[in-house]
């Protein structure tokens, strides 16, 4: 499903990956570990297409993605959760949710994958009306992570999932 070769990050002359390598299979759950500053939220941005890597291959679903810009990733099917959340803090938890669900693949499915959004959170169908910068770390951290669902993504990556 994804993988990753040869993989070169640099910010500006401070070279971050070396040689980074990956393989994810469908249906396989993977934990990237290491101490801060290791490079795993730069590995996650460069998959995803928020840092152009210097070296490398990118492949997800066969297709080359190394250098894609983000929304071209996503449209193809990869959602990312940031670390730290980024919700949008004056809209209501709904509304964030259903911003998760923007791409013509999951547009049309947004009701019935809201539903088993609240489901897997319970917290989330109690909370839809509050805004989201009233939840508390975790909260918002469940929010974060459904509005990745609500793109039903066929490959989700999550940086710093357990932060709130």
């Amino acid at each position: 499903m994804l993988t990753v070769d040869g993989l070169d990050v640099a910010y500006g002359d401070f070279q971050v990956l070396w040689q980074a390598a990956m393989h994810v299979g469908e249906g396989e759950i993977v934990a990237i570990l290491g101490p801060n500053g290791a490079g795993k939220s730069t590995l996650m941005n460069s998959i995803s297409g928020l840092i152009t890597p210097r070296a490398g291959h990118i492949t997800f679903l066969g297709k080359r993605i190394d250098g894609l810009p983000a929304h071209r990733t996503a449209a193809e099917g990869l959602a990312h959760v940031l670390e730290r959340r980024r919700l949008f803090p004056f809209l209501s938890v709904r509304d964030n949710l259903l911003l998760g669900a923007h791409n013509e693949t999951a547009r049309p499915h947004r009701a019935e994958t809201m539903a088993a959004v609240e489901r897997l959170f319970p917290v989330i169908s109690a909370r839809a009306s509050q805004l989201a910068n009233t939840l508390s770390g975790g909260e918002q951290q469940m929010v974060a992570i459904a509005r990745g669902l609500m793109a039903r993504p066929r490959l989700l990556m999550i940086d710093e999932p357990f932060l709130g």
